[in-house]
């Protein structure tokens, strides 16, 4: 089957340097057609009859589900391509088949399943989330070459010693790298250079640029959240404080997360971040998901007209109560507590690994000005906080008609 491929530089360049080395890495910053120029790579080897068995993993099988498959799939429909069985992200084992050739996707927090496996070559998406030793047990069972991409988010990680090899091809890049990128996208993290327009606006950041808009190897400053992990779920014994809320459309997503408390330490759970959502859509999601009457949500109260919509689909939410510096004391409130995230919270984590202080001009960190983007779901849950452990103390759940803006 002939295949017509419209790639970026990257995509030749991995095509190309096939014939030369055994490892192609893939460093540069977000959005460049890394991911998307290996899967490209893939599926031509595949179209063309090779019959190889890939190995494709990252750190957690849910990111797999929510990237490199979703990828797989708007291929699969872009290029019409055969593929068995049916693509299902619900699937216990994600293995496909196209003209005889093998994709089967692991996260390597099912490593069992890789145990014994060999393959033709392997791909490491976002190497920097996982360990030497994940590469080298691939590597071990690889017959012909890998392919590893990732943005360079710290300088002590083993793919920066992995580029000193010989039998390596690097390809370096940036979103100006990728001419299909999405405006909006690519203004996003334009946003992020420390031009005197973005630095009046308060987006710019040195550290996010240099890693995501031009994928430099920087080390990150200011980070402000480090009292938190990873958990499989909720434990059974946690009690539900409520909901936080943060109101998006277009651009921004809407933000809904879930906060328990056990033992004094807290466990959040992402519910909602989607963008495009109308009022009346969050509420429906929200009573699929069983959030009634009994559930205290906790919004933005610089929206009393969403809050009052959602209040009036038969949720239970109010205004957050925001005071002088809330910002400061809400990120405090969840500083003085234990942090765990569940594994299916994909966005808040992410959130979590990289919120972090303003820096001015000179790269220096500004105290107690936090980044005023990608922080959805933190805004949500600090919202939460406020009210439930703040000095307010325990809100009361309300029966009748609260006030809302008082």
């Amino acid at each position: 089957m002939e295949l017509r491929i419209k790639g970026t530089r990257l995509f030749y360049e991995t095509v190309m340097g096939l014939d030369k080395y055994k490892y192609i890495v893939h460093e540069g910053g977000s959005r460049s057609s890394k991911s998307w120029s290996i899967l490209q790579v893939l599926l031509m080897r595949a179209l063309e009859g090779q019959n190889e068995d890939y190995t494709i993993v990252r750190d957690r099988l849910t990111w797999i589900k929510s990237t490199l498959l979703k990828d797989l799939v708007k291929m699969v429909d872009m290029y019409k391509l055969e593929i068995s069985p049916e693509i299902n992200a619900n699937r216990q084992d994600q293995i496909y088949k196209i003209n005889g050739s093998e994709f089967a996707f692991f996260g390597l927090d099912y490593a069992e399943k890789l145990h014994g496996r060999t393959q033709d070559f392997f791909w490491i998406n976002e190497a920097m989330s996982v360990s030497k030793q994940s590469f080298d047990q691939l590597k071990i069972r690889t017959k012909k070459g890998g392919f590893i991409d990732y943005n360079p988010a710290g300088d002590d990680s083993w793919v920066y010693d992995i580029q000193k090899r010989k039998d390596v091809l690097v390809i370096k890049s940036t979103q100006l790298d990728n001419p299909f990128l999405e405006k909006t996208i690519r203004e996003e993290i334009l946003s992020y250079e420390p031009t005197p327009e973005n630095i009046a606006r308060g987006t710019a950041d040195n550290y996010m640029w240099k890693v995501y808009g031009l994928g430099e190897i920087a080390r990150p400053e200011g980070i402000i959240f480090t009292n938190w992990d990873i958990v499989n779920g909720i434990p059974e014994e946690a009690k539900l404080l409520g909901l936080g809320l943060d109101f998006g459309y277009s651009v921004d997503p809407t933000a809904v997360i879930e906060v328990y408390i056990m033992d004094n330490e807290l466990y959040l759970n992402e519910l909602v971040y989607e963008t495009g959502l109308l009022n009346q859509d969050i509420a429906n999601i929200l009573k699929v998901k069983g959030i009634d009457r009994s559930v205290e949500i906790y919004a933005d109260s610089a929206e009393p007209k969403s809050i009052e919509e959602i209040y009036r689909y038969g949720l239970n939410i109010r205004a957050t109560d925001k005071g002088a510096d809330s910002i400061r004391y809400g990120i405090d409130l969840l500083k003085a507590r234990k942090i765990h995230i569940t594994k299916s919270s994909l966005n808040l984590e992410k959130e979590f690994r990289n919120y972090k202080y303003v820096e001015d001009r000179n790269g220096k960190v500004v105290p107690n000005k936090p980044i005023d983007f990608n922080n959805h779901g933190i805004d949500a849950s600090r919202y939460l906080a406020i009210m439930k452990l703040g000095n307010k103390g325990t809100v009361r759940t309300f029966t009748s008609k609260p006030n809302l803006f008082r």
